[in-house]
């Protein structure tokens, strides 16, 4: 038995007579569940993002260099192990805060952008399909909003524009090549079959398995729900 398995066992034993001795208070129940699942990912996470076992091809199709953990091509690798390892919610933020796709002075910065990200997520589609994986986990890119089809005054940049704009989905339950809705000519409004984004929400949810009209909670006398009063499943992509 190691040093390690010796602290562990000692600790349980610690919080099992701590726990009886305040009636096994919820509260104190959650905050231990917490701290073993934070130990749980300390001892695993090194192990599950390190990507130096995956074959040269597998690294060549998600254009990964070597000693690249930063890039979104790092990123989707690692959402892919993250996944195989059973986790079921993986968030890929490409950029950050710098360098990103709010492109208020230059438009043409989304080129850059859209080519960091296309050569990876192609892969992370792939490689979930090749994997036996795909059909069980859904692929959402999306944004909070879109970009105004004309110009700023005296800049080469775009405003934020919410009256249209576009997301992906793929894998998991989605039919594959469905497009669904059509700006106008300009790109600025939606001209046919237009997506709330509480449908998308409520989209998104059913597809995972969850009924968004009955995640409501009460709150001052009303109910809500993340999806508010009208959002609805677009069944029309649902394979």
């Amino acid at each position: 038995v190691s040093l390690g398995q010796l602290e562990q066992l000692m600790l349980s034993k610690i919080n099992r007579r701590h726990a009886e001795d305040r009636q096994r208070d919820p509260r104190l129940q959650a905050r231990m569940s917490s701290f073993r699942t934070a130990a749980g990912m300390m001892k695993l996470a090194p192990r599950v993002l390190d990507v130096s076992g995956e074959t040269r091809s597998t690294l060549e199709q998600y254009g990964l260099v070597s000693g690249d953990r930063r890039s979104v091509a790092w990123q989707m690798l690692a959402a892919r192990r993250l996944v195989e390892h059973g986790v079921r919610v993986v968030e890929v933020v490409h950029t950050g805060s710098g360098a990103n796709w709010d492109s208020h002075g230059d438009m043409q910065q989304h080129r850059t952008r859209a080519g960091e990200l296309d050569r990876p997520l192609a892969a992370l589609i792939g490689d979930l399909e090749l994997r036996g994986m795909l059909d069980t986990t859904l692929v959402a890119i999306c944004t909070e909003f879109g970009r105004s089809p004309a110009g700023t005054q005296n800049e080469k940049g775009r405003n934020h524009h919410n009256s249209a704009f576009t997301c992906l989905l793929a894998g998991g339950g989605v039919r594959a090549g469905a497009i669904h809705g059509q700006s106008d000519q300009y790109g600025n409004l939606v001209a046919s079959d237009e997506v709330h984004v509480h449908d998308l929400h409520a989209t998104i949810l059913h597809l995972m398995g969850l009924d968004h009209e009955r995640l409501t909670y009460r709150f001052g006398g009303r109910d809500f729900r993340l999806t508010d009063v009208h959002g609805r499943v677009v069944s029309e992509i649902i394979s």
